[in-house]
């Protein structure tokens, strides 16, 4: 089966694909990963891959039968979400992103989470930026993931989110929560 999770800065996309990975025992691909390689010389720490390293990359975890995807919408991934079999759409308060995207960074410098980025202020503030602006490209994403009905489930409260993974179907997809 395969998952694309998908949502705003700090909605615990990555968080969520851990868990899942553990409880389904399948592959979990952070598509920033696949966008960015890391890169000591820059000040981020990473750079985009050429377009062609990052599609080829691509293809090949759309080639896994079993797999769940996770990255914040970006439209060159849209695929990934066309071919799942289930789409999560997180969409926690703008509150609780902004306190997990502080808490992250702290956990980042402290080398008690990785992170494919080096963690500064200038990242934290951009993550903020994005989570801000997730009010605009929200509606976006939400159209994308209307594109494939029946198989999107939005998550909002913690509520909702315990009860998605003690739910979670190991062979079929989730029922529509949209």
């Amino acid at each position: 089966m395969k998952w694309y999770i998908t949502g705003p800065v700090g909605s615990g996309k990555s968080t969520l694909a851990r868990r899942m990975s553990q409880i389904l025992q399948i592959p979990c691909h952070h598509l920033d990963e696949v966008m960015y390689e890391r890169d000591p010389t820059d000040s981020w720490g990473d750079k985009k891959r050429p377009v062609e390293e990052r599609d080829a990359l691509f293809s090949k975890i759309l080639e896994e039968p079993d797999s769940i995807m996770e990255d914040a919408g970006r439209l060159c991934f849209f695929e990934g979400m066309r071919r799942a079999d289930a789409i999560v759409l997180l969409e926690p308060p703008p509150r609780v992103r902004r306190w997990r995207i502080v808490r992250r960074l702290i956990r980042q410098k402290l080398h008690w989470e990785p992170c494919h980025y080096t963690p500064s202020l200038t990242v934290l503030r951009a993550m903020l930026r994005w989570t801000r602006e997730y009010k605009r490209s929200g509606p976006e994403l939400h159209a994308r993931a209307e594109s494939c009905p029946g198989r999107v489930v939005c998550i909002r409260t913690s509520r909702e989110l315990r009860a998605f993974l003690e739910n979670l179907p190991v062979n079929s997809p989730p029922a529509s929560g949209e």
